[in-house]
């Protein structure tokens, strides 16, 4: 559930972030998106953080030393 969560918040971010991107027509319209994906992938974390058990927690970073991103 908590994996959920926080993959909703990053994707949410990320169209927000997009959305930023093509409505804003100035030097705020590479800033804001970054801005946007930083704070949303954060908030993302910090939300597994709180909400997830922990064995939900050993199984996540298990995963990640297994599968290490390339």
């Amino acid at each position: 559930m908590a994996k959920t969560i926080r993959f909703a918040i990053f994707m949410l971010s990320a169209c927000c972030a997009g959305l930023a991107f093509f409505t804003l027509h100035s030097f705020w319209a590479w800033a804001a998106p970054i801005a946007i994906f930083i704070a949303g992938s954060s908030l993302g974390e910090y939300a597994f953080t709180r909400l997830a058990k922990s064995d939900e927690k050993q199984r996540d970073l298990e995963d990640r030393v297994r599968n290490p991103p390339k």
